[in-house]
């Protein structure tokens, strides 16, 4: 393994790094010749965070884009909560390593330091998982109980904002990230059993990589790895996920062994619970055995019901039914715009005019990194912005902490959200969609002289920001991302394009105008069905001497779909 690089998959949220970097800790104590690094690799999970778990499904919600990454070798490893991963791993992939085990109980967080016994009916409890919600219930079947989305820090400050009066989440996330103050109870497993593997942080690997499987089983805990293997068969048997009420929970006392779990309805009021002990060689045997018992007293019943409850019932017409519909953006795995589209019953292709590449990390990207403490502000414009300067933040300084006294604005709330995956939430959010309104309402709300600003920005940016703002303050702008254009164009689809088979190409800034038309007949532009995605763009298409059919009034995937809807309606 001398002078090896591995490369090491992890979601990209606070905890998420924390637990990547202590996987990367302890296997560079043991490989000291051998170079660890961290890919941050965004999933579905992270990108839908407006609907409830229960209702997106969660086979793989948190792990299916870094299995694809470890499958196309862009990663070695993926490091994941063991309970956010499916009770079976896609071919080709298996459990590398777990780590010795965190806290497995679940916490109550709250901002005045009462427990469950001080909460009534007039209390409102946040919570994310259907679990925690049908074992609060039975506790006290008249408490208000709301879903809440997002990482710890979100939360933390949803909280704080007045969303919620108490929240329930893991215990071990908030001890791993030393939130612990904000632990007001940690829950008897007897009173709140846990998510089966609650607490772990697991390793998953290619099947077949025997050199990465030896580095791991110098990291690996047996007895964690044990006890989480027969929780998972207890789960695995009942077919079930992070977002059914099931949970269980085990104790290993030399060669002898426990599991104790349930299955509830989501209201509480059916709830089947049951223990099974024996010797710890047949751990995953009993496990299992105890999940067919719950399964065959009423258990099928329960998990029937509740999964009719989720289903998501489908429109009868979607809007844009049979529409077949190009988009120019760049292919992105963060890109929700292809789903939302498609979702809406239209057939979409892409046909990237764009393509978005990190900047190398020269010396004046890593000295504005080294030096953020010296900055009062960063400006973010797009979500690329965000991603790309975390992730040259990691490159520069191994971590993605930023100094407590800096502040960060943004432009729309998608890029608010993209900050907050990260943990941090955005000071100044502007709804507007340009460089221009943003600058309008920054400078109104805090009049700003004195300050050192940083503009995190692509290559293509304009120098809006720069210039409204260096009259009265000291401004560094860094290119985090270059926008190119693409080699060539999909024959096909622009094939489909002259032939007129499609109802609408979609633009998404003025530089995927621009590149299309440079690959497109000049002579053919004039029959474009075009559509723009704001004034910015509908400006470039202008320019050219050409209209779009309509405008996005908001620049957003949204506020495309809607445009469109809207354009067919009438």
């Amino acid at each position: 393994m001398t002078d090896k690089t591995i490369k090491i998959g992890t979601r990209g949220s606070k905890l998420a790094l924390y637990q990547a970097f202590l996987v990367q800790e302890e296997l560079q104590k043991h490989f000291p010749e051998t170079t660890f690094i961290l890919e941050i690799i965004k999933t579905k999970g992270d990108q839908i965070l407006e609907v409830a778990l229960s209702k997106i499904g969660d086979k793989g919600l948190f792990t299916k884009e870094m299995e694809t990454a470890l499958f196309n070798g862009e990663i070695d490893m993926a490091v994941h909560s063991l309970k956010d991963l499916p009770t079976k791993f896609p071919e080709g992939a298996k459990l590398g390593a777990v780590l010795k085990r965190g806290d497995i109980r679940d916490a109550l967080i709250s901002l005045d330091g009462r427990k469950i016994g001080d909460l009534t009916s007039n209390d409102v409890i946040a919570t994310s998982s259907l679990r925690r919600k049908a074992q609060l219930l039975r506790i006290n079947k008249d408490f208000r109980i709301i879903e809440i989305r997002g990482n710890v820090n979100t939360r933390i400050r949803k909280m704080q904002e007045g969303y919620c009066d108490v929240m329930v989440m893991a215990g071990a996330g908030l001890q791993r990230l030393e939130m612990g103050e904000y632990i007001s109870e940690l829950f008897d497993p007897e009173l709140m059993i846990p998510a089966c593997s609650q607490g772990a942080i697991a390793v998953e690997i290619r099947e077949n990589d025997l050199a990465t499987e030896a580095l791991l089983a110098k990291i690996n805990d047996d007895e964690t790895f044990l006890a989480t293997e027969a929780e998972r068969a207890f789960l695995g048997t009942l077919e079930g996920g992070c977002q059914i009420p099931v949970g269980s929970y085990t104790h290993i006392d030399g060669d002898k062994f426990k599991i104790t779990g349930f299955i509830s309805s989501i209201d509480g009021t059916n709830f089947l619970r049951e223990s099974a002990e024996g010797d710890i060689s047949q751990a995953v045997y009993l496990s299992a055995k105890l999940a067919k018992s719950l399964y065959n007293r009423g258990g099928a019943e329960i998990l029937k019901e509740i999964r009719n409850e989720n289903m998501i019932n489908p429109q009868s017409e979607p809007a844009l039914k049979d529409k077949v519909i190009i988009s120019t953006r760049a292919l992105e795995a963060s890109d929700t715009l292809p789903e939302i589209i498609k979702s809406s019953g239209a057939k979409l292709l892409s046909l990237p005019m764009i393509e978005i590449i990190p900047s190398p990390l020269d010396t004046q990207l890593a000295d504005n990194f080294n030096n953020l403490a010296l900055f009062d502000w960063v400006f973010f414009t797009s979500k690329n912005g965000v991603v790309n300067f975390f992730k040259q933040l990691i490159d520069a300084r191994g971590s993605t902490e930023l100094p407590k006294t800096l502040k960060l604005a943004v432009i729309g709330y998608k890029t608010g959200l993209e900050l907050e995956y990260y943990g941090y939430a955005p000071t100044f959010i502007s709804e507007e969609n340009t460089a221009e309104e943003f600058l309008n309402r920054f400078n109104a709300k805090f009049q700003p002289g004195n300050l050192n600003i940083l503009l995190s920005l692509g290559n293509l940016a304009d120098n809006t920001l720069q210039s409204g703002l260096a009259a009265k303050n000291t401004v560094q702008r860094i290119n985090v991302y270059q926008t190119v254009k693409p080699a060539h164009a999909d024959f096909a689809i622009m094939e489909l394009i002259k032939n007129e088979q499609y109802d609408l190409i979609i633009f998404t800034s003025p530089s995927t105008f621009s590149n299309f038309i440079s690959f497109y007949d000049q002579a053919l532009l004039v029959n474009l069905k075009m559509a723009s995605i704001g004034s910015v763009t509908t400006k470039a298409i202008q320019k050219a001497g050409y209209e779009p059919l309509f405008t996005a009034k908001k620049s957003n995937a949204e506020g495309i779909r809607d445009a469109i809807i809207e354009f067919y309606q009438i």
